[in-house]
């Protein structure tokens, strides 16, 4: 008996603990555990039955009140923190995202179309209460309120609300109704891209038109292979745009915001080459990807501008160290113009299979910017001669233009009228020119935004804000969408094993033991 009133409080404590640690990891194993665990308590109660009244001697004195009164002061701070938690999660006062990839923010994309809604945009989203995906949106949704006060939601359970369902009309669960003035859009993902491409299109009064030129051995827009243009397409379409085909036999359309001439193989005639020339020069906005060796006819187009694609091939050796073909230069990080919308915030690798350097001419012509916004590194030259080039003897020579390298560049100049208005589209007003600026972007390749490069490293994200500044919707630029980065430890048997007896269970057991130990001693004292 006293055996058991002298051990039994601290030993039925430590076989408790190790019964509880061996029922998490051996759950197989649940009629011994309890076992032991059982007879844990049973040894704690019969301690604590056997000491009664020392216990209660010591719950009266000195200590004891010193004890409670640091319980107290405890609970006060914890009754603090949890006051400040509540209050936090209402009223934000400060917003840091410290995740490496901003798990937890929107993408600038979305972050700048809200910085400039130009009106009140209300979204509805039909969920019902304690359904999984519905506390994921609300927490995406919250994001947008917290960016713009322009934007509002509001959460409508079908179940409870059979009117509002009625109302819209809805269907599916977890559809979203974004609206603003008149027009109206519906997603059914729970995304950030679906539901910043439907804000975009309630906001937008203008349609903004996209043309592809063909008949020259130009990439199509509508070609699923390889060296087609349809991921392009597509992703011009989910940011709102109108993609059409262009034959430049009945000259530009007065509803074209951006034209784009993609690699073509053979030149344009003379009187499409005028015609595309006299749409540029009165205010229009082209996107030219010249392959080389290819000489379009588009040669007084680009010296109106002080531009032109030099017969060369670009050689990079920093291509090779990445495991690379030389011939495939590729433009790092910190490659690009910091000053231009298109490149300003654009912090990703873009490569170029086969393409020639750029010339800009200095001074460049009256009236025209000219800006630089792709260049490799000094690693990296123009090869001017086609016998070394075919030989595979490639080397640097005085006939080369020596690196950085330019392989895409970005022009500005006044335009001598403004382009005449286009037809008035169905139910509205009629499209107005972009501005008084002829604008254009200019590539030395025209694979690099092809299906085979699209997604290679930033290549469609440069495509689509070169696409973007053209057409002045800037809020579209330097945009990449989030990717998680995965965080996966794989141990081996042997790993496993040692953590689990050091961390799992000693560790514990060792704590508890050292505690047993501290008050046996502080009792004998």
């Amino acid at each position: 008996m006293r055996i058991l009133r002298d051990w039994g409080l601290g030993l039925g404590a430590l076989v408790a603990v190790i019964g509880l640690v061996l029922q998490s990891v051996a759950p197989e194993r649940r009629a011994w555990t309890l076992s032991i665990t059982a007879f844990g308590l049973v040894l704690f109660a019969a301690g604590v039955a056997l000491n009664a009244k020392a216990i209660g001697a010591a719950l009266r004195g000195r200590k004891a009140r010193a004890a409670s009164a640091s319980i107290g002061y405890t609970l006060t701070v914890l009754a603090v923190v949890v006051l400040v938690n509540f209050l936090a999660a209402r009223h934000t006062f400060f917003r840091k995202d410290l995740t490496e990839n901003r798990d937890f923010s929107l993408s600038e994309q979305t972050e700048k179309i809200l910085e400039g809604l130009p009106r009140e945009v209300s979204v509805t989203s039909f969920s019902r209460e304690g359904d999984p995906g519905r506390q994921k949106v609300q927490d995406l949704l919250e994001e947008y309120t917290h960016r713009s006060r322009k934007l509002t939601v509001r959460y409508v359970d079908p179940d409870k609300n059979p009117a509002e369902v009625r109302r819209y009309n809805v269907t599916e669960l977890g559809t979203m109704v974004i609206e603003s003035g008149k027009q109206e859009q519906r997603v059914t993902a729970g995304d950030e891209e679906s539901i910043t491409n439907a804000i975009i299109k309630v906001t937008s009064d203008r349609e903004r038109v996209v043309y592809g030129t063909t008949g020259h051995g130009e990439h199509d827009l509508n070609d699923t292979d390889r060296g087609g243009l349809s991921d392009l397409k597509a992703a011009l379409e989910k940011q709102n745009y109108v993609v059409k085909p262009l034959q430049l036999n009945a000259g530009v359309p007065a509803d074209a915001s951006v034209v784009i001439v993609d690699g073509p193989q053979k030149p344009f005639l003379a009187a499409e080459a005028t015609m595309l020339s006299d749409w540029v020069d009165k205010g229009g906005r082209l996107l030219l990807m010249q392959d080389p060796g290819v000489e379009p006819g588009l040669e007084a187009l680009l010296a109106s501008f002080g531009a032109a694609v030099r017969k060369d091939v670009v050689i990079d050796k920093v291509s090779q160290l990445f495991g690379g073909d030389a011939r495939i230069p590729m433009v790092p990080a910190d490659g690009y113009d910091r000053s231009h919308p298109i490149t300003k915030t654009f912090d990703y690798q873009t490569i170029y299979p086969m393409a020639s350097s750029i010339d800009i001419k200095e001074p460049t012509p009256s009236g025209v910017t000219a800006v630089k916004l792709a260049r490799t590194s000094e690693m990296s030259w123009g090869e001017a001669s086609e016998e070394e080039f075919k030989s595979g003897h490639i080397q640097l020579d005085d006939k080369d233009t020596r690196g950085p390298i330019t392989l895409a560049a970005a022009f500005e100049k006044k335009s001598s009228a403004a382009p005449d208005p286009a037809p008035a589209a169905t139910g509205g007003e009629p499209p107005k020119p972009s501005g008084p600026e002829s604008r254009l972007v200019l590539f030395g390749d025209g694979d690099f935004a092809s299906n085979n490069y699209f997604n290679a490293g930033g290549n469609g994200d440069l495509a689509l804000s070169a696409v973007a500044w053209l057409a002045e919707q800037g809020e579209l630029m330097s945009i990449r969408a989030k990717t998680g980065t995965p965080r996966i430890a794989i141990l081996s048997p042997a790993q496993v094993f040692y953590y689990f007896w050091t961390i799992v269970a000693i560790a514990p057991i060792l704590i508890a033991t050292v505690g047993v130990g501290i008050w046996w001693r502080r009792k004998r004292l």
